[in-house]
């Protein structure tokens, strides 16, 4: 996987995400909530670690695997690929 920081966070709803500060990985889960001003992130709950919140003014910065790079599915379930000629 190829992640890629993610300068708007609304979109990353439901998505696998990394979490970092000053380049050090503070944690990876899936993205639970962002406020409508996309400032506030908060990561699902996962295991021992609680669901928490990440504000964009404490320096936090948001990196995300483009599904478009791998072979994973849409999360559309309708998605066809066009089949080759």
């Amino acid at each position: 996987m190829a992640f890629h920081l993610q300068p708007k966070w609304q979109p990353l709803v439901g998505q696998l995400v990394i979490v970092k500060l000053l380049d050090k990985e503070i944690r990876r889960g899936v993205v639970d909530a962002v406020t409508d001003d996309d400032q506030i992130l908060w990561l699902d709950s996962d295991g021992a670690d609680p669901r928490r919140l990440f504000h964009r003014a404490d320096g936090f910065k948001v990196w995300v695997d483009y599904r478009w790079e791998t072979d994973r599915s849409s999360l559309c379930p309708d998605f066809q690929h066009a089949a080759a000629p």
